[in-house]
């Protein structure tokens, strides 16, 4: 046999090395002098044989593709069932797993929610899974621990004091509580305070129930010493009724400015939530306080504080359990109610403090499974009472309450489904559906020659038509020359602003215009002035003008120093939009723009009317009633 046969090299006279490992040295991985024969192979005792001078074309290892096609169709199949066994948001339960009958029961939820002497303690189904515990022995230690938290008067607790300009504001040495009972607690003016509450709040915000309201401010005026929780509910409730009032009336009723009385009751609300160790505490009525005052304190105070603020509160919710529904743990049908209607008011409270500060709100619909309040009148339900209470059709105490859930709940939150995919049409249809079950489940049923109802209805409808607008902001960047040119966008967008200025001025119904006031459609009068900027003179374009600098003027009044970042833009486009109207109609551009000359044109009437009784109510929304309901 030759050696070319045995792939033996040739070898020349002197010392030749081979380019490859011979074939055992490759097999065995280890190093080869490449000398014929190797070292290795002299040493073992082996033939020692090299490859051919061309490298073996390697046999790949890979699957045919009928094979992969079968595995990418079996990993789909998979991924797909995954999908449908993921938590329902609506109810934060996965049925497939609940329902297996060959999972052991520790396999389920093992959420718990303790409530005893009006104080509640929240465990997650995550802590449960830590915890380790089987579901009975986990509600033994959270009863039992609860029992000495809750009971115990032995058991003395440090309470957990934030640091100087904290949650709701600094406490001052020189200020006094027994000063501030002494004169704003007499029983008189915590009564006209109540009634004023009622009449200027309540409809409005509906996070109480009236009747245990009364019974803490009725034990208030006997002098019957309150709970820390409970007083600073009432001194919570007192400064939401002299932020609605008009300065007159509040020295008619406390005999004090409403500055002072304002800030007098800030440091009352901020020492009462001290007192009840708010973060710490378990209780519902500090809770409601916090939430009743940070809305409250979004008219005319300081909206960064209150959005720093709501992320403090929704944690201290979390921690109650407000946010799983009262049903889940068979809670009775007031606390049921009293929970949802919290819940729902720090969502509202997260919405509105985010929009001040252009940022994305802390709560995600998945974070919850509270449902939305029943629509019932206060008077409808009791603390002695057993079942939950048949809704009713219409207007109610909560009515406007479950509006503003199902607005949120449908604008605010990403849909499944993808919503920010959507197409403008798809969200156009969307709002559609929304306000025509809106309007036959409850406005349709409204007196509207009712001032309250009037109002309601148009705030709804307002929401509506902001969001409606929303839809076409957002697609801006997709279509600007169809979007900078459509005036369907420009009017809706200046009736918004117009029906926004009347829902503040109106005078049949200025008791509500308070909260109005906080709602302040930047973005929408932002578009309004970059179109004047854009068309020419004309009629509808002088219309516009005219709302937005009456709209502008009347932010003036009681514009926050905090709101300066939204306060400078504003103020530049509208000096720019001001300039650009004087350069179209021939007039010396260079004319300063007046914030003065805007308050001042902000007590001239649209020419609309003011009586709540006149025809005009609801019917200038023409947009709403022919294109969307």
């Amino acid at each position: 046999m030759s050696d070319a046969e045995h792939n033996i090299p040739i070898l020349s006279s002197g010392p030749q090395l081979n380019k490859r490992s011979c074939s055992r040295c490759s097999q065995r991985k280890v190093r080869c002098d490449k000398v014929y024969p190797c070292s290795a192979c002299v040493k073992a005792e082996v033939e020692c044989t090299f490859p051919g001078p061309k490298r073996a074309r390697r046999t790949l290892n890979r699957p045919p593709v009928s094979e992969l096609l079968t595995r990418l169709k079996l990993l789909e199949e998979e991924v797909g069932q995954l999908r449908s066994t993921r938590r329902n948001p609506d109810t934060d339960h996965t049925p497939e797993l609940d329902d297996h009958p060959n999972l052991p029961k520790t396999a389920k939820k093992t959420e718990l929610l303790v409530l005893k002497e009006g104080k509640s303690r929240y465990v997650s189904d995550e802590a449960s899974v830590v915890l380790g515990q089987k579901i009975s022995e986990l509600r033994d230690i959270i009863e039992s621990s609860s029992d000495e938290e809750f009971c115990s008067p032995d058991v003395k607790y440090s309470p957990i004091i934030l640091p100087e300009g904290g949650l709701l504001g600094n406490h001052e040495s020189t200020w006094s509580l027994d000063s501030f009972r002494l004169h704003y607690c007499q029983p008189a003016r915590l009564d006209a305070l109540w009634r004023t509450y009622r009449e200027n709040v309540a409809p409005l915000i509906v996070i109480l129930h009236q009747p245990t309201m009364a019974k803490i401010v009725q034990d208030a005026c006997a002098g019957v010493e309150l709970t820390p929780s409970d007083e600073a509910l009432l001194f919570s409730v007192c400064y939401a009724a002299v932020v609605s009032m008009k300065a007159h009336t509040c020295h008619s009723i406390l005999n004090t400015d409403r500055d002072t009385a304002t800030q007098d009751l800030k440091k009352a609300v901020s020492w009462g939530l001290r007192r009840a160790n708010f973060i710490g505490s378990q209780s519902l009525s500090a809770l409601q306080a916090a939430v009743l005052f940070l809305l409250c304190s979004r008219v005319g105070g300081d909206t960064r504080l209150v959005w720093a603020e709501s992320a403090v509160v929704i944690r201290v919710a979390q921690a109650q359990g407000v946010h799983r529904d009262g049903q889940n743990f068979a809670l009775p049908p007031l606390e049921t109610e009293l929970r949802r209607r919290l819940w729902w008011h720090i969502c509202l409270l997260d919405m509105l403090s985010s929009e001040d500060q252009g940022v994305d709100t802390q709560i995600r619909s998945e974070m919850f499974d509270t449902q939305f309040p029943s629509n019932v009148d206060d008077d409808d339900i009791a603390l002695d009472m057993k079942d939950q209470p048949l809704p009713k059709t219409g207007f109610t105490n909560t009515t406007i309450c479950i509006m503003n859930c199902q607005v949120m709940n449908e604008m605010l939150w990403p849909r499944q489904g993808g919503y920010s995919d959507m197409s403008t049409h798809a969200r156009e249809n969307l709002i559609t559906a929304l306000g025509k079950n809106l309007h036959e489940q409850y406005i349709d049923h409204f007196n509207l020659d009712i001032p309250i109802h009037w109002v309601i209805a148009t705030i709804v409808r307002l929401q509506l038509s902001k969001a409606w607008l929303a839809t076409h902001f957002q697609s801006e960047g997709s279509d600007m020359q169809t979007f900078r040119h459509d005036d369907r966008i420009f009017e809706t967008a200046v009736e918004l602003v117009q029906f926004s200025y009347l829902l503040q001025t109106n005078e049949g119904t200025l008791q509500w215009s308070w909260l109005c006031k906080s709602y302040k459609e930047w973005h929408v009068v932002a578009f309004i002035l970059s179109e004047l900027c854009l068309r020419p003179l004309s009629p509808e374009t002088d219309h516009a003008w005219d709302v937005v600098t009456k709209m502008y003027g009347l932010w003036q009044q009681d514009m926050p120093q905090t709101d300066a970042m939204l306060q400078k833009p504003l103020d530049r486009l509208m000096a720019r939009t001001a300039s650009s109207r004087a350069g179209s109609q021939g007039q010396d551009s260079q004319t300063p723009f007046s914030r003065e000359a805007l308050s001042d044109m902000s007590d001239v009437s649209f020419g609309l009317g003011g009586d709540p009784d006149s025809d005009l109510l609801f019917s200038g929304l023409d947009w709403l009633a022919g294109s969307l309901f």
